[in-house]
């Protein structure tokens, strides 16, 4: 006899007929859908953000120095564990908030920008762009190993942090991982990356 998680109660309540149909017989495979059918669990908002500084260089100019408080969601792809879940939901939010309180706090710097000047000496950093000059301590500053702080280059790092954490766990079935970085309200960079 199927167990209640590999059938569906067609049209009526579970456990009772509904013409052929009942919980008991009513494969959730029929007409092959369930080999189609793909599993997401999302983490999102509530305490999953982080408030930096950075600037964004493009078309040879360079953006003033400002801020942003941003909010970071997570999703999960990929089958069911024998628990019949994606991944546990508290430790995914552990994860991430962990990488988004490394971020917090920090003037967010491209270290492999190809259009700043960017030089580390005796406890700090400095930072040049044609005519203007910055000098930040060393622990106000984090060095991303990315070109541009763009809200999509910072959803790839963060998606990188977040592959690297859950490799200490069983996620053979999950197949991708998508991270959504929301700079402002209405606007969300996203990062999608495979993992089979």
């Amino acid at each position: 006899m199927p167990s209640p998680s590999d059938t569906a109660p067609w049209g009526s309540s579970a456990g009772k007929s509904c013409g052929a149909n009942t919980w008991s017989d009513t494969p959730l495979w029929k007409n092959g859908w369930r080999d189609r059918a793909v599993y997401r669990v999302v983490v999102e908002k509530g305490n999953l953000r982080f408030s930096a500084a950075h600037f964004i260089s493009f078309g040879g100019k360079c953006e003033r120095l400002h801020g942003h408080n941003y909010a970071v969601s997570v999703e999960l792809e990929g089958g069911l564990t024998e628990d019949r879940y994606v991944f546990d939901f508290v430790v995914l939010k552990k994860i991430t908030r962990r990488i988004c309180d490394s971020l917090d706090h920090h003037f967010l710097l491209p270290q492999q920008s190809k259009d700043l000047d960017i030089k580390k000496t005796d406890g700090e950093w400095e930072i040049r762009f044609e005519n203007r000059r910055y000098v930040l301590p060393a622990e106000d500053v984090l060095a991303l190993p990315v070109d541009n702080i763009t809200a999509e280059r910072l959803a790839e790092y963060i998606c990188g942090q977040l592959v690297e954490a859950l490799h200490e766990h069983d996620v053979a079935n999950l197949t991708s991982v998508t991270v959504g970085v929301e700079e402002t309200a209405g606007q969300t960079a996203f990062y999608q990356r495979p993992l089979s």
